[in-house]
C-alpha cells in the first residue's frame, strides 16, 4: 500500500483522526490508520497526549509544538509530506 503524502501536517493529523473516530472503517482504511500509527510511534507519550490536547497551558502548548515538530521531520523523512 503506497502512502499518501499530505499537504500540511494539518492535513495527516485531520485525516488521523478521521479515520480513528470511523466507525465503519473498511480494510485499506484500517491498513491505512495502521501504517499512520506506526509514525506516531515516534513521539513520546506525553507528546501524543498534547497533539490531542485543547488545552492553552504552556508546558501542554510546549509539548504540542515539539510533537508537530518531530512528527513533520518523520514524515518528510518517509516522503508523506509535501514541502
Amino acid at each position: 500500500m503506497k502512502q499518501p503524502a499530505y499537504s500540511s501536517l494539518e492535513a495527516f493529523l485531520a485525516h488521523y483522526r478521521t479515520l480513528r473516530s470511523a466507525r465503519d472503517a473498511g480494510a485499506e482504511e484500517r491498513r491505512l490508520l495502521a501504517a499512520m500509527e506506526e509514525v506516531l510511534k515516534v513521539l513520546r507519550a506525553d507528546e501524543r497526549l498534547a497533539l490531542d490536547s485543547a488545552s492553552s497551558d504552556p508546558a501542554t502548548a510546549r509539548r504540542r509544538e515539539r510533537a508537530h515538530l518531530r512528527l513533520a521531520r518523520e514524515l518528510r523523512a518517509r516522503g508523506m509530506l509535501r514541502d
